[in-house]
């Protein structure tokens, strides 16, 4: 009954992992919304027009700088999403606002245009910068180079900048840039390497899913968080360097990253979040410094390679399944200083004989689960 519980919450959580990997664009409160040839839109409240949806089959797309008489002043969040018809668009001087990147996963653009006197909105080569605060909106996935130098002075990538871009096998990022956005690199299934340097702070959530040619990463000592899904799925990412000012590795960081063998976790991490390691395959070591407190629900989930771990005196919880299905693990070893230990921690562990203090919570919960354990210095006698 206990195998089929935990099969079942297994189950459950590689449910909730392919839920969690799909595009995921912010909801909003629902708006009313007005058809106009090929184009819906919604009112905004100063009466101009926001494009919410794009139904036509146009190959060289001219926005429209009124609909209905209304203004167009913005272009929505995914408003032209997975749009295959057109190879170019080109974006009238009357829209002020443009949100997460409407052109994401447009599999056949090429080129982005906007008048150089656009007031907010810029194209360099046919990649869509926003003016105002410099932020790369869009670079078109149909795009064909394979390489792609950022320009200095941009600050930021937008969220979902370059999802899909199928082609690109390198991105240079200059000094400038401080954030890397959600979905930043989103399935990049080409991207072999990636520079980033020592301005930026944060790499957004999902930033590098699914990317699964890049073989390396150097996460510099300015980024602090590491989001949710941050490199989850990077299959041939074989080894990472997390930098010391890094205090949170987000819930599935470095899921599914099988080919990963070895992690050294910084002294200024404080928590693993859930998932952040699990399916790691290939992973034989990890070392926990004695700044992290809690290790997340599924943290090393079947990470079946992983032989031994040391945990320090620092952590207090173990979450569910976190070790459960590591079945080369041969021995733990439990600090006094846990008082929490979740459901299934090591189920499927198979090998392993949990190392614990004799009156401590860890002894009773091997207990109570049928889990075989020892003390330290337990065979001494034999050299007394």
């Amino acid at each position: 009954m206990k195998k089929l519980l935990a099969l079942l919450l297994c189950l459950a959580l590689c449910a909730g992992l392919f839920a969690a990997a799909m595009p995921a664009f912010a909801e909003e409160a629902e708006r009313e919304t007005f058809s106009s040839g090929s184009f819906e839109y919604a009112l905004l409240d100063d009466g101009t027009a926001e494009i919410t949806k794009y139904r036509g089959t146009a190959k060289v797309l001219i926005l429209p700088d009124t609909l209905d008489s209304h203004a167009v002043t913005s272009i929505g969040d995914e408003s032209f999403y997975f749009c295959s018809s057109p190879t170019s668009v080109a974006i009238p001087d009357s829209v002020t606002s443009i949100g997460v990147n409407p052109f994401a996963a447009c599999d056949k653009l090429t080129a982005i245009k906007v008048s150089p006197d656009h007031p907010t909105l810029a194209t360099i080569d046919g990649v869509l910068f926003n003016k105002t605060d410099k932020c790369l909106v869009c670079y078109p996935c149909a795009y064909t180079a394979s390489s792609y130098s950022i320009p200095q002075g941009i600050k930021s990538i937008g969220d979902w900048a370059f999802s899909s871009c199928d082609s690109l096998t390198s991105v240079a990022i200059p000094d400038s840039v401080t954030s890397i956005g959600d979905y930043a690199f989103y399935f990049c299934d080409s991207l072999t390497s990636v520079t980033i340097p020592d301005s930026v702070t944060s790499i957004g959530d999902s930033a590098f899913y699914g990317c699964r040619s890049l073989t390396s990463v150097t996460i510099p000592d300015s980024v602090i968080s590491i989001g949710d899904w941050a490199f989850s799925g990077c299959k041939s990412l074989t080894s990472v360097s997390i930098p010391d000012s890094v205090t949170f590795i987000g819930d599935e960081a470095f899921s599914d990253c099988r080919s990963l063998t070895s992690v050294t976790i910084p002294d200024s991490v404080i928590s693993i979040g859930d998932e952040a390691f699990s399916g790691c395959k290939s992973l034989t070591s990890v070392s926990i410094p004695d700044s992290v407190t809690s290790i997340g629900d599924s943290a090393f989930f079947n990470c079946g390679s992983l032989t031994s771990v040391a945990i320090p005196d620092s952590v207090t919880s173990i979450g569910d399944l976190a070790f459960s299905y590591c079945d080369s693990l041969t021995s733990i070893t439990i600090p006094d200083s846990v008082t929490s230990i979740g459901d299934w921690a090591f189920d499927g562990c198979g090998s392993l004989t949990l190392t614990v203090g004799r009156d401590s919570y860890a002894k009773e919960y091997c207990i109570e689960n049928g889990l075989s354990y020892t003390y330290a210095g337990a065979n001494d006698w034999l050299n007394s």
